[in-house]
């Protein structure tokens, strides 16, 4: 690489397919944080390569609200006819072999091989969760963790060159790195594109699809079926991808909620977040009521992190911050005090 900031494409192509090798990639990295006119060059060519078809394979329009229902209403009837209901299931759906229930079902509303996802010889499994968040290692040894009333769609065996999934509901990713394997996960109309990376998607029907990066690095991609155009955003660790309903444009989110990952791990991040929004948030995660004596004490400020504590030990640390009461009755639990004592002072 010279040292007037020109650079190879074809060295960005491969970089972003990621068949780079180690000398490569550190030579590309070294020039993206030369200037923010690079990366700004790279995500430039990102696009165009997307709506040229250079980077594979390319997004497919998938009616997921549709889709969703009718699986959770197969997934219901198998159920039924076994007598129980399971809380999460994997379950094989072979091309041409079970016509009937699930697969059928499955296959017909997303049309995975219509849209060229899937080939016609691939074994197919449905990695489905109702109640009980999953967790479960794909083909590959990527662990997915499926959220509630969330289903995932993948091959037995993985083809070469590529590796393709699709979700419908929320999901946390931790992929198996394979340089000469893309991770490519459907959601609708946009997609997500990866090498080995852990992160967050969120693609619920008729909701924004989020994805949140945990470490790595992610492209989030959407295309439009009519026009053909195309629209991307990379993001690092630490990053919130937004994608809004009827947008077509992915894009950064600099606002992050407190309990996004909550359903993994059991965590919380406050930062600077109003009492009055700590306490209606706590009430959601935990189911219980909780309730704050005036108004004054609304709007004090908390920064804190929680992991996997009980209800009792997060609220008597907010007590003790803001230098309030705790109390407890019934089932509901009341922070009393006329102030935010000395945490705001």
């Amino acid at each position: 690489m010279n040292q007037n900031n020109h650079i190879d494409q074809h060295l960005l192509l491969q970089y972003l397919l990621g068949k780079s090798n180690t000398e490569e990639k550190r030579e590309i990295e070294e020039w993206l944080h030369k200037s923010e006119a690079n990366r700004k060059q790279l995500e430039r060519l990102e696009v165009l390569w997307l709506e040229t078809g250079k980077l594979d394979p390319p997004p497919v329009v998938v009616d997921t609200a549709a889709a969703w229902q009718r699986i959770s209403a197969k997934i219901d009837e198998v159920d039924k006819e076994s007598g129980s209901r399971a809380t999460g299931r994997v379950i094989r759906m072979q091309t041409f072999g079970w016509i009937a229930g699930i697969a059928a079902t499955a296959l017909i509303v997303f049309g995975f091989w219509w849209f060229g996802i899937f080939s016609p010889e691939e074994k197919l499994l449905l990695m489905a969760s109702i109640e009980d968040v999953i967790t479960d290692t794909l083909p590959d040894g990527t662990v997915v963790t499926l959220n509630k009333n969330s289903s995932l769609v993948y091959p037995e065996a993985f083809e070469p060159g590529t590796r393709n999934v699709t979700l419908m509901g929320e999901a946390f990713f931790e992929v198996n790195p394979n340089p000469g394997k893309p991770f490519i996960i459907q959601a609708g109309q946009a997609g997500v594109q990866v090498l080995g990376t852990s992160f967050d998607v969120r693609a619920y029907p008729d909701q924004d699809l989020e994805v949140i990066v945990s470490t790595g690095r992610v492209l989030m991609f959407h295309c439009n079926p009519q026009t053909g155009d195309s629209a991307s955003v990379i993001l690092t660790e630490g990053m919130k991808g937004l994608l809004s309903v009827g947008s077509e444009k992915p894009e950064v989110d600099l606002l992050h909620n407190p309990d996004e990952l909550f359903w993994l791990n059991q965590t919380l991040e406050f930062r600077q977040t109003n009492l009055s929004e700590v306490i209606t948030l706590l009430s959601k995660c935990y189911h219980v009521e909780i309730r704050l004596s005036n108004e004054e004490i609304s709007s004090c400020r908390l920064t804190a992190s929680f992991s996997a504590e009980p209800i009792e030990l997060i609220l008597q640390v907010i007590a003790d911050t803001f230098y309030l009461e705790l109390e407890q009755s019934n089932g509901t639990y009341l922070l009393t005090g006329n102030d935010c004592g000395e945490a705001n002072r």
